[in-house]
């Protein structure tokens, strides 16, 4: 009989079967006659036409019951349903059920009925519109030791599923009397034949949950185990982002760390790279400035290049972010300091990553060694941040408000001396060069003003106090709404961050941000969609100068103002006797920056365990800078001259998009599992630049107007296309979680090297022995939780120099001949230069003790740069200062890394954990082959010295 007769004839059976009772007593009764017919008939009809297949139930219902008998749960399928469900109440009594409890919103038929009969020696059958139930074929349910027993009726088998329900294919099943591993299939299910009669210790595991183990007694060569597995808390157990895939700290081969958001959100800092420091081993962090917006050096592992750039490839949810600064080239950005016009030299100018907010951060993760980074090839070179904003999750609809403000004070100062013990030491100090005492009475062209009489000796200014004593204000107010199904999830959040200083004014950095994020895969789970942005708009309004220069005046130097309230200049018979150091404070120095990040990836499961992928980014950056300069910050009668006034304005932007098409194999077998990457990358990154001086202008009311100036210049233009492609694999194998290997290789091509230099090829390995998993560890060493070697090798690029030094270039001059201006050359060609290439090694050990509640590791790296891009000075008759080279030196960059993770106390509503890293590192320039030939390098550097910076120790607790 077909589907749909079995359909028809149920229809019949039900309408036969609907004349109602007469009397309430017979209703009850005649439920169960009526059940037991159609039981009866199903059970034939399966029979007959072996009906065996289990189909999925798409059908979503939401139910909240609790204390609530089978049946009562299955009444309640029913009318949400409009499935019919079949039992025998005997069967139900037999498997002592007991009282269920379900909150579950838009689940689908076989999660309800998968979570109503976990722990139950029962199973089900979904087929068209009814669910049978019954009891579990040929076994019993076998209780952990902890819980009561239960008769086994008789090969030994089982299921191993979550708490969900959910089967879970490839974990591992161990009994430790036969000394034999087995795996679970794709149903989550296994079979172990042969096993004579006795009593039996299984441990059963699975990465990402905490091992099961129980006792099992097997009569008859038969017994049934059904297992569910909780999930693990375990710091190993955490996914570790690596870019192009994901893995876990338990089955990583490289040298990666992650911080999470929350530790970012709970540092009191704008810009999330500055919440990293003393986070991240092999991680140096030095700030150029303690105001808010300024940027820093950053390096991973050391300095490795001479004389190009260090900065690490910082990745934002798959968008490359560029490193370097907005800040104009042409002009200052205030007491920030200048821009950078390729990669982060000197840590100067505003961050880039201050207009991110870091409320949004889902986690940081730093990459480090070859086996982490040389997938990224050329961009590797330098390790590798990656930036994973906050996506939705599935659940009720949130909404999160959090406001907080504080503020900050310097709170130690140098001990300066106050002007009594100021003007004894000057004294003194004449005296001891055998000199008169100044004194403008006796020398009317005198200028120790301090001492000479022009100034109130009885005067005591603390200039700490007033130039560096205000209270640096911080307000941040975030808002989110996130929530989702199973298959469509959102975030939305917006933010405000204003943050001061403790400069004499009202200074400030703020800004905006908003943030979105929309995940959906499909019912099948087989097409995934995730697409988000984040648009931040930051408003830099600084001082021109740090006052922190200017905390050494004389104590007794003049008032910051005088009794009119004007700028104090202590004139003298006409003449200023000092520089007023808040006259700066009149130049207006600000800038605007808009940000915006946009990603999309899309992917569809192609076959099983095939995946074809690809992500889209954009980056869109901009900056505007302005710089006010009014005749105010110079004293009568030098501030009547119209070319003081002048106003400074810059545009600076990056445009950049990247491309990436993937395609993606995983595949499970019985010992172990294969997974393969194979991609491409397409980027394009463009950079404008242009500065303009206006001078002249009649007023200080007119400064704002360009227009108004009598002289408008051009400080300086710039523009450069930079062109990146690849191609890229990653083959990954792991047995039994006990034996891992990572291979990953790239082929790069950049836009920043000649004809036939263009591309290079860069690779890694890593190998990894979870060694704790060998049954020797397991059965001696008990207190051993975790124990893991590893080790890589690998190479990767640099590419991190100026756009177009391989061509002859040319700049316009600003000189005329004959009302026409000229080019003047600026660069000597040389197409033969190409990559510098950084060759990683690293081995390392990790342990975790007690359960993981220790966790330990120490790893040892080398990282050595030959083929160093250098600037090769050149004789000034050549009309050239250098030219672009590869110069033969080898730099070594090598350390010792150690941390300790401790959990210390772990409730319900109390957790104390403690993190501790030391990072001994150690630079040297290993060799330079003829180094006497390189004038200004022999007198800079040292073979066998560290002679790019000073080696140190960093030790950092929280």
């Amino acid at each position: 009989m077909p589907a749909n007769g079995i359909r028809q004839f149920f229809a019949l059976s039900k309408e036969a079967a609907a004349p109602k009772p007469k009397t309430p007593e017979y209703s009850a009764n005649y439920k169960t006659l009526v059940r037991a017919v159609k039981l009866t008939v199903i059970i034939m009809l399966a029979g007959l036409l072996q009906v065996s297949a289990r189909t999925t139930a798409q059908t979503r219902i939401s139910i909240n019951l609790r204390g609530a008998t089978l049946e009562k749960v299955f009444s309640e399928i029913e009318k949400r349903s409009g499935y019919t469900v079949f039992y025998n109440t005997e069967v139900l009594k037999a498997a002592g059920s007991s009282l269920v409890s379900l909150d579950m919103k838009d689940a689908t038929i076989e999660d309800v009925m998968h979570q109503c009969l976990k722990g139950l020696p029962l199973e089900f059958l979904v087929q068209d519109k009814t669910i049978f139930v019954k009891k579990e074929a040929r076994r019993a349910i076998v209780e952990s030791v902890s819980g009561p027993g239960s008769p086994i009726p008789s090969t030994f088998s089982g299921i191993v599923r979550n708490e969900a329900g959910a089967p879970l294919p490839g974990a591992s099943v161990y009994v430790l009397k036969l000394k034999k591993t087995l795996q679970t299939d794709k149903d989550g299910e296994f079979t172990l034949k042969d096993v004579p009669d006795g009593e039996y210790e299984v441990i059963i595991s699975f990465i990402g949950y905490e091992n099961f183990r129980t006792k099992v007694s097997v009569a008859n060569h038969e017994a049934w185990l059904s297992a569910d597995l909780k999930q693990s808390m375990s710091k190993l157990d955490e996914t570790v982002v690596k870019g192009y895939y994901n893995t876990t700290n338990r089955l990583n081969t490289g040298d990666v760390t992650t911080v999470k958001g929350e530790d970012v959100q709970n540092q009191p800092v704008s810009d999330p790279i500055q919440a990293l420091e003393g986070r991240v081993p092999g991680l140096y962090i030095q700030q150029t400035s303690g105001m808010p917006g300024a940027y820093a050096q950053i390096h991973i592992m050391g300095q490795n290049s001479i004389a190009n750039g260090n900065d690490p490839l910082y990745i934002i949810d798959g968008v490359p972010f560029s490193s370097q600064s907005l800040s104009s080239t042409a002009f200052s950005a205030g007491a920030i300091g200048y821009g950078s016009a390729t990669y982060n030299a000197a840590g100067g100018g505003i961050s880039p990553f201050n207009s991110l907010n870091p409320a949004d951060i889902e986690n940081i993760v730093v990459l480090k060694d070859a086996d982490a980074t040389a997938i990224y090839g050329s961009r590797g070179a330098n390790g590798v941040i990656l930036i994973t904003t906050k996506r939705g999750k599935s659940g009720k609809t949130q909404f999160d408000f959090n406001i907080y403000s504080g503020g900050g004070k310097i709170t130690r100062r140098m001990p300066l001396l106050n002007t009594t013990q100021y003007l004894a030491m000057l004294r003194e100090a004449f005296q001891n060069d055998g000199l008169p005492i100044p004194s403008i009475t006796a020398n009317p062209s005198d200028n120790f003003y301090d001492i000479d009489g022009v100034w109130d000796t009885t005067q005591y200014t603390d200039w700490q106090k007033v130039l560096i004593g205000n209270t640096a204000n911080f307000t941040n107010v975030q808002g989110t709404v996130s929530g989702g199904n199973n298959n469509t999830q959102f975030v939305v959040g917006g933010g405000y961050t204003k943050q001061g200083t403790a400069f004499l004014g009202s200074y400030f950095d703020e800004k905006d941000n908003a943030h979105f994020s929309l995940t959906h895969t499909s019912t099948d789970q087989r097409f995934h969609l995730q697409i988000g942005a984040s648009y931040g708009y930051n408003n830099n309004d600084l001082p021109q100068n740090d006052f922190t220069g200017s905390i050494n005046m004389a104590p007794d130097a003049p008032t910051l103002y005088t009794k009119q309230g004007n700028l104090n200049w202590g004139f003298y018979n006409g003449s200023y006797t000092y520089i007023n150091p808040i006259a700066n404070t009149y130049i207006q120095c600000k800038a605007a920056t808009d940000n915006l990040i946009s990603d999309l990836s899309l992917s569809y499961q192609i076959l099983p365990g095939l995946q074809l992928k690809s992500s889209f980014g954009y980056n869109a950056d901009e900056m505007k800078q302005i710089q006010l300069t009014p005749s105010t910050i110079l004293p009568a009668p030098y501030n009547e001259d119209p070319s003081i006034r002048s106003n400074f304005f810059a545009t600076t932007t990056f445009n950049s998009w990247i491309i990436e098409p993937q395609l993606v194999y995983h595949n499970k077998f019985r010992f172990g599992q294969l997974e393969a990457l194979a991609g491409t990358t397409f980027q394009n990154r463009e950079y404008s630049s242009l500065g303009q001086e206006a001078f002249g202008f009649a007023s200080d009311a007119l400064i704002s107007n360009p227009a108004a100036a009598t002289d408008i210049q051009i400080a300086g233009s710039n523009y450069t296309l930079y062109r990146y492609n690849a191609v890229y694999g990653r083959i990954n194998y792991n047995w039994q979680d006990k034996y891992l290997i990572n291979m990953t290789a790239r082929r790069d091509g950049s836009s920043r090297f000649g004809p036939g230099k263009q591309f290079g090829n860069f690779g890694a390995v890593g190998i990894g022995w979870i060694f704790s998993k060998e049954r020797f560890i397991q059965d001696n060493f008990s207190f051993l939780s975790f124990g893991k070697l590893r080790g890589s090798y690998g190479t990767t690029g640099n590419d991190q120099i100026t756009d177009y030094q391989f061509l002859s270039t040319y700049s316009s001059q600003s000189t005329t001949y004959q009302g026409i201006s000229g080019l003047i050359p600026t660069r000597l060609t040389n197409p033969n230069f190409a990559w510098e290439v950084v060759k990683k090694l690293e081995g390392g050990i990790e342990l975790g003790f007690f359960k993981d509640r220790i966790l330990m590791s120490a790893s040892y790296y080398r990282n050595r740069t030959g083929n160093q891009l250098v600037g090769y000075s050149l004789p000034e008759l050549t009309g050239f200062g250098s030219v672009q080279f590869n110069m033969p030196a080898v730099v070594q960059n090598s350390g010792l890394e150690l941390t300790l993770n401790t959990v210390n106390v772990k409730t319900k509503s109390f957790l104390w954990t403690t993190s501790v890293n030391l990072t001994v590192p150690s630079n040297k320039l290993v060799s330079f082959p003829n180094i006497e030939n390189f004038g200004s390098y022999k007198s800079r550097y040292v073979v066998g010295k560290i002679s790019l910076y000073i080696g140190a120790v960093s030790l950092y607790r929280s």
